[in-house]
């Protein structure tokens, strides 16, 4: 019996549409050196690579279980078995994996704390629908209780066979597990980090890898390129002199050429 699988093999995948994100602007909290440093390239870019982002190895993200939560989260949902060989490629897996992280949250005060120079840096807006073709962009899925109700009650979904072609319905099962693990794997978090309201994007890379040094190690990262209409608008962190921020950070975006991005003033009252 020959398949076609474009056409016969349902992939149902039921985890999609609880972390495809729907946010028309995605945040990216970072500090006005990395800005100024690398992130709006200055030499001569090439037109629609304006802007560099730095994809970060998830072994140094700020949560020490990137992937381990996903891991778990996986194997518990799935009902699937565990054992150190499994253990052991997960640990390979994070060799090559890299990540940037965006976020749906507006001026936001535990992001401006954690990641926005404790509010003297800033929040950069990108049109998530013009990013590119390289960012395939998910919600994080946050692992409490709730969530894994809810993905064990639509994996159950799956495992239901009519019986009109058991061959094609055992592979489909098959195909569509798969799926659900690897998104669980990679878009599974720890709920602490609820309030980040993360939306992520991975790169397998194994080449062009660099390094940084940051809180005296040594990190790996990729660098990806976006075009600078991606670019709408730039939130000056809480704790900045706002005046003198806004008129140097407005007269740098239009020497650069960023005339149309727009700059907006936290409105967080926060204080050092």
């Amino acid at each position: 019996m020959k398949i076609d699988t474009t056409k016969d093999l349902k992939i149902l995948d039921p985890i999609s549409k609880y972390i495809e994100s729907d946010a028309k602007i995605l945040y990216h909290y970072t500090s006005i050196d990395a800005l100024f440093g690398g992130i709006i390239v200055k030499d001569n870019p090439k037109p629609g690579k304006e802007i560099c982002l730095w994809a970060t190895n998830c072994c140094y993200m700020n949560d020490p279980e990137e992937l381990n939560t996903g891991f778990r989260m996986a194997h518990e949902v799935l009902d699937l078995p565990c054992d150190e060989s499994v253990q052991a490629g997960i640990e390979k897996i994070k060799n090559f994996m890299h990540i940037i992280s965006f976020s749906s949250a507006i001026d936001c005060l535990p992001m401006w704390g954690m990641y926005g120079k404790n509010g003297h840096g800033l929040a950069l807006g990108f049109d998530s629908t013009q990013l590119g073709t390289p960012f395939k962009l998910y919600k994080c899925l946050y692992a409490n209780e709730i969530n894994k109700k809810l993905i064990k009650d639509e994996i159950s979904t799956l495992s239901v066979f009519k019986g009109e072609n058991i061959f094609l319905e055992i592979l489909e099962n098959f195909v569509n597990i798969f799926v659900c693990y690897v998104l669980l794997l990679a878009f599974s978090k720890n709920p602490a980090y609820e309030y980040e309201h993360e939306v992520r994007c991975f790169f397998p890379e194994k080449n062009d890898i660099k390094y940084r040094l940051r809180d005296n190690l040594i990190v790996p990262y990729v660098e990806r390129y976006i075009p600078k209409s991606s670019l709408k608008e730039i939130w000056i962190g809480p704790t900045n002199d706002m005046d003198r921020a806004t008129n140097s950070l407005r007269n740098y975006l239009d020497y650069m050429g960023f005339n149309n991005v727009e700059i907006k003033q936290s409105k967080v009252p926060y204080r050092e």
